[in-house]
């Protein structure tokens, strides 16, 4: 029984080993370098993948989709490292900004191929 349970434990580590990590269309810091910017600011994916927004520096930082209420993500991040993810499905233009620092030119572009 000791040889099954070690030989199942040793299969199921080595599948947490070699499972693929989640693969992002584009990284995007928010807060770089210390300053109120996203980076990059302009981006370019094909429909269906996925951004990762990441908050840097100066938070608190959120991500707002201009008309687009459903890929917004309103709550505040706070803590640097935390992150947000937004799929963009549908091909198009997309303009995106930091709701509490939008008037400082926080603010990037999106075209979803």
């Amino acid at each position: 029984m000791k040889f099954i349970s070690a030989v199942i434990v040793a299969t199921i580590s080595a599948m947490i080993i070699f499972l693929p990590g989640i693969a992002y269309a584009v990284d995007v810091t928010m807060g770089s370098n210390g300053n109120l910017v996203f980076s990059p600011d302009n981006i370019s994916i094909t429909a269906g993948e996925t951004v990762h927004f990441v908050n840097g520096m100066l938070p608190p930082h959120n991500i707002i989709v201009e008309g687009r209420v459903d890929l917004s993500r309103e709550s505040l991040m706070f803590t640097p490292g935390e992150s947000q993810d937004i799929i963009f499905a549908d091909a198009g233009d997309y303009d995106f900004f930091c709701g509490p620092h939008q008037g400082a030119g926080m603010i990037g572009h999106l075209h979803v191929e």
